[in-house]
């Protein structure tokens, strides 16, 4: 009796070439690891962009199965299937070595080309393996060994140094995208709708939710007061900077740190610091004004039986309160 159940021996990508012909053995979604990305134009005829319908299939990628050995930094003898976003709606485009969920499904050409039985692989979003929002990479450890040649314990206590040639190559997530360590995950209230980007900008759906003294430390900064249950929305672009130390520790929103921001509040109380609030997309600072006042009490009254008039210093010819400078002749000029 045949195994029924989808396992990554009887997956599509189970380790030869004729198990990629017989995808109706998988009945169930499995896990794989991303190793392509159809998101930039190619004119090789053997690249995802044109194997995927060029234009018509960005967000496509390759896959292959959890127990192969690919660095994804080489792509070179990789052997994948292609699968398609599950929702084009809302989706979450993968990086290179995170695992998605493959599942199959209908193809557009039961239709146009009358194949009832055409299928298509669709992917879900990422498994969140490290529960993180910024990066969820899962390379194999043998990829690791593909690039490895070092020297061993034994060697090395002898003052055989390492070749530097063979070191291990980390694999990369993608062309463009470069890992940010310091990024991290909004601590939830009660209740909330999240969204979160992998960059520190998010949108959260909350309330105000007035912690018991036990739990006051992880209480949110616009519950300091008010009714449980009072809606607040903040859209979050930029996350501010955080300690090093606990970069896996969930944070909150802090309109002081973060690069821009806006609140929806219903009377909770936003503190904001000016002299700390980022000011960068204004092109300016947040300089106190400049108090003049002590420029005026600071003149002597030199006879006090004198009118204001007669001992005004109208010898200077500039102005003690604003300072402007030297007045021009034109401006002196009487146009009487």
């Amino acid at each position: 009796m045949s195994n029924n159940y989808p396992t990554l021996g009887n997956s599509p990508l189970g380790g030869n070439d004729s198990n990629l012909q017989t995808p109706e053995r998988v009945n169930a979604p499995f896990a794989a690891r991303v190793v392509k990305i159809s998101l930039e134009s190619s004119d090789q005829p053997d690249s995802l962009y044109q194997i995927t319908n060029k234009l018509w299939g960005i967000g496509a990628i390759e896959f292959e199965s959890l127990t192969k050995a690919t660095n994804t930094n080489n792509e070179k003898n990789i052997q994948a299937g292609e699968a398609f976003p599950m929702d084009v709606n809302f989706r979450k485009v993968p990086t290179l070595g995170e695992v998605v969920f493959i599942v199959k499904g209908p193809s557009f050409e039961q239709s146009t080309k009358n194949k009832s039985e055409a299928y298509t692989f669709y992917y879900f979003n990422p498994i969140s393996v490290w529960n993180q929002t910024h990066l969820n990479m899962l390379p194999s450890n043998a990829a690791y060994n593909e690039f490895t040649d070092t020297v061993d314990d034994e060697n090395v206590s002898k003052g055989i140094p390492n070749n530097p040639d063979s070191q291990i190559e980390e694999p990369k997530p993608g062309n463009t995208f470069g890992e940010i360590t310091s990024i991290r995950n909004l601590y939830p209230v009660e209740g909330d709708v999240i969204l979160e980007g992998r960059w520190g900008n998010s949108l959260r759906f909350s309330s105000t939710a007035v912690h018991t003294s036990e739990s006051k430390n992880s209480q949110s900064p616009w519950s300091t007061s008010g009714e449980n249950g009072s809606p607040i929305t903040i859209l979050r672009n930029g996350q501010g900077s955080t300690s090093e130390y606990d970069n896996w520790f969930p944070i909150y929103e802090d309109i002081n740190k973060d690069a821009s921001s806006i609140y929806l509040t219903d009377g909770q109380p936003i503190p904001i610091n000016i002299t700390a609030y980022p000011f960068d997309s204004f092109k300016t600072d947040a300089k106190p004004p400049i108090d003049t006042t002590a420029n005026i009490q600071e003149t002597d009254i030199v006879d006090p039986n004198k009118s204001n008039v007669s001992q005004d210093s109208t010898d200077i010819n500039y102005d003690l309160v604003n300072t402007n400078g030297p007045l021009t002749e034109e401006t002196t000029t009487d146009n009487g």
